[in-house]
């Protein structure tokens, strides 16, 4: 049987007229799918990723899925070539600045690592950093510093999963409906978990899934911080409207009457009222644009395509049901509690939220302008920002700020 090697680079399922043969997926492709299926799905479910047994959980799938994108790939039912030919993915990495810059990064951190400029020392209930020789022509950091806390090792614990994710994407994924499953899998446990939050809300609970106690900054779900929770519902809710506009967009070129676009419309709109319910409100402005300019967008896309897509008539009747189940939610959740939270943005809340992270930016443009070069380490922010914070002894103030005086109060 004819045998041929290829390198990663050209596509390899294109048949001799130019049009696309429908082939199976590699089994290695299949294997990596399943891995980053696991990944996307067990983040947002491990308290955000925020905790150290979940970081190490998600770089090791990160570098299960890195091994599996690098193996050949035999395949033997490519026609057009000769019935056998073995793919070599290693060569496309080669290719791949992503890949360089994190080598050039983790390096960097390594360097770190072995030149540490402080010292992390305990006193009894109390930490702190000392200042060690060091060579000072090199990238420095912290020694000593726990990985319970942070340091420049669970930085690069941490880092190290979206760089073997996104090379493991570039690499190992060679057809277009393997990104498509992805992203699915993307927006339908989003979904699923913006579910869970507005149950969470409606019943009213303060336990972690209804079962275990959880940390006084808790809010919903499984995340522990409401920006996380916005940050992440964020990119649910432009992967939904991405994969609505996609389906749109098939349907009108295959003249086809319906599409399950609409399902992820309704779908983001769930995931925005769970977002509106994090009290993240920079997200939730956010959140609302996306869908506004997504509607916009389909509005001015329904007066020029040509033929194909829904009738009007299923449109229109679509877009009252999602006005509609805005108003159901808004009647049905207690929503003057988001009101109330914009509200003191304004009001009581303005130090804690403008005033006080404006002394904090201050306070970060001078522990940065402090070593331009080399900058603090990775993992010591919070060992070293202290020596600059107490220079803005504010940021300690009381929360309420005469604005007429100009003062704290």
């Amino acid at each position: 049987m004819h045998t041929t090697t290829r390198q990663a680079g050209r596509h390899p399922f294109r048949s001799g007229g130019g049009h696309d043969k429908v082939y199976r997926l590699h089994g290695w492709e299949k294997a990596l799918l399943v891995t980053l299926i696991a990944q996307f799905i067990f983040l947002p479910w491990a308290l955000g990723g925020m905790r150290l047994w979940a970081q190490f959980a998600a770089a090791g799938l990160g570098l299960l899925a890195f091994i599996l994108a690098l193996l050949p790939r035999r395949y033997t039912d490519l026609h057009h070539a000769g019935g056998n030919l073995r793919l070599i993915m290693w060569p496309k990495l080669r290719r791949f600045p992503f890949f360089w810059l994190g080598l050039a990064y983790f390096g960097y951190v390594l360097i770190q690592l072995h030149n540490p400029a402080w010292e992390f020392f305990r006193l009894g209930n109390l930490w702190g950093v000392m200042p060690i020789d060091h060579i000072q022509w090199l990238p420095h950091g912290i020694k000593n510093a726990p990985m319970e806390m942070m340091n420049g090792w669970r930085t690069l614990l941490i880092q190290a999963t979206p760089w073997f994710l996104v090379c493991a994407l570039w690499v190992g994924i060679t057809r277009r409906k393997s990104i498509r499953l992805l992203l699915n899998v993307v927006a339908l446990n989003g979904a699923v978990l913006a579910l869970v939050v507005l149950l969470q809300r409606l019943t009213g609970t303060k336990k972690l899934f209804w079962l275990w106690d959880a940390p006084a900054s808790y809010f919903a779900g499984s995340f522990v911080y409401k920006n996380h929770a916005g940050a992440f519902f964020i990119l649910i809710i432009a992967t939904c409207l991405g994969l609505a506009w996609w389906h749109m967009v098939r349907a009108e070129r295959e003249l086809r009457k319906s599409h399950p676009g609409m399902i992820y419309v309704f779908l983001s709109l769930i995931v925005f009222t769970a977002l509106a319910f994090t009290y993240a409100r920079a997200a939730t402005v956010l959140g609302a644009c996306l869908l506004l300019l997504a509607g916009l967008g389909y509005t001015l896309r329904l007066f020029f395509r040509r033929e194909g897509g829904p009738p009007p008539l299923v449109t229109v009747l679509t877009a009252l049901l999602g006005v509609g189940f805005l108003a159901l939610c808004v009647v049905s959740f207690n929503t003057d509690s988001v009101w109330r939270k914009f509200e003191r943005l304004t009001k009581e809340d303005e130090f804690y939220s403008i005033i006080s992270r404006q002394l904090a930016a201050r306070a970060t443009l001078d522990l940065a302008q402090s070593d331009l070069l080399f900058g603090q380490g990775a993992g010591n922010f919070r060992y070293v920002f202290p020596k600059y914070q107490q220079t803005y002894p504010e940021i300690w103030q009381s929360r309420y700020y005469d604005k007429k005086r100009r003062e704290y109060r």
